[in-house]
């Protein structure tokens, strides 16, 4: 009888904010796709039990608590991914919160945890999973993927989020300017702008219609396929008006 070959596993991916929703979502469509998947995020209990799913539906996946805004542990994860399995391919800097009100109002603690969270945070990993990544050997044409999970309020402002849309301009100019500075190490970077309501804790507003989270993963595991030179610079993600009754 014919040997069925086993599938080759694409390599090794960072997912931050990995406890729930959007990447929980991106942790088990990677995860499908026979990525080794590292769960971070800063409530412990959530990541293992993330990973504790995938392994339990096949995948291979492992749990590190981290809070993005801290440098150091930052670079104490990446060194661990590095140690652990050689090497980092993919990393999905997803972690981020949401503080909601008027600039009249805005606490500077507000303010503060927002930038801190969604724009240093995606900094710190982007720095220490680029370095990891440059010096890597390539694999299918590229030696690492960074995907920024952007907002539709990285495009523009509205009521009551400043500090929100402050931080998600931000990323934005990060991923731009990263993006050209870590090409000749064949690093590709992606601003993923997830313009739509999907389901995620960051927001408790009731709206119907929300998209899943599994569209977000799925999206992601399409962008990082890409082999070779070619890469997604930045995707819009939108969505259709609620069909008329």
């Amino acid at each position: 009888m014919p040997v069925t070959p086993v599938p080759v596993s694409p390599g090794v991916a960072l997912v931050t904010g990995a406890g729930s929703g959007i990447g929980a979502a991106v942790a088990a469509s990677l995860a499908k796709a026979r990525y080794t998947v590292v769960c971070a995020g800063r409530r412990a209990d959530r990541v293992a039990e993330v990973a504790g799913a995938i392994r339990a539906a096949g995948g291979a996946a492992s749990a590190v608590p981290l809070d993005v805004r801290a440098s150091d542990q930052v670079e104490a994860a990446v060194a661990g991914v590095a140690e652990e399995y050689g090497r980092l391919d993919v990393l999905v800097n997803n972690a981020g919160v949401f503080r909601k009100g008027e600039i009249l109002t805005l606490s500077d603690e507000a303010w503060r945890e927002t930038l801190d969270a969604n724009l240093t945070g995606a900094f710190n990993c982007a720095r220490a999973a680029a370095g990891l990544m440059a010096g890597q050997e390539p694999v299918a044409g590229k030696r690492g993927h960074i995907v920024n999970v952007n907002s539709g309020a990285g495009l523009r402002g509205y009521p009551t989020g400043a500090a929100y849309s402050a931080s998600k301009f931000g990323l934005l100019g990060l991923s731009d300017t990263l993006r050209q500075e870590v090409a000749d190490h064949l690093v590709k970077v992606t601003d993923l702008v997830v313009a739509a309501m999907v389901e995620s804790e960051l927001s408790n507003r009731i709206v119907a219609d929300r998209l899943p989270a599994s569209v977000v993963g799925e999206l992601v595991r399409s962008l990082v396929a890409l082999e070779g030179p070619a890469v997604v610079t930045r995707l819009d993600l939108g969505q259709l008006p609620p069909a008329a009754p």
